[in-house]
């Protein structure tokens, strides 16, 4: 019964939660502009590339890159990226998490 409460309080969390589970990577993180790497080379594609990234609260979250925009003047400054974060270095992966662990991460009601 706890359970199905839980779902249907945060039904958002739990259609991405499933899409999640199904293999689709929804884009939970935005970065804006003011850096580079590498774009428009033959057989250099970012998408796809992994980083680590400091959080406030101390933890490394890995992101992976899904789609960016660039600016036309320099053509290789990135105007905004987005980014799936896949879990936290060092802890179980978002993918492999029940609903239940899963909730904390990303709950602000609660």
């Amino acid at each position: 019964m706890k359970k199905l409460i839980n779902i249907i309080k945060n039904f958002g969390l739990y259609k991405e939660w499933k899409s999640l589970k199904r293999g689709k990577e929804p884009i939970n993180l935005r970065r804006g502009a003011g850096y580079y790497f590498t774009t428009g080379l033959l057989f250099c594609n970012p998408i796809g590339k992994m980083q680590e990234l400091e959080m406030k609260s101390g933890k490394t979250a890995i992101i992976k890159l899904i789609s960016y925009k660039l600016f036309r003047d320099p053509d290789d400054m990135i105007k905004e990226s987005f980014w799936h974060t896949s879990g936290y270095k060092g802890e179980k992966p978002f993918k492999k998490m029940s609903f239940e662990e899963y909730l904390p991460y990303f709950n602000t009601t609660s």
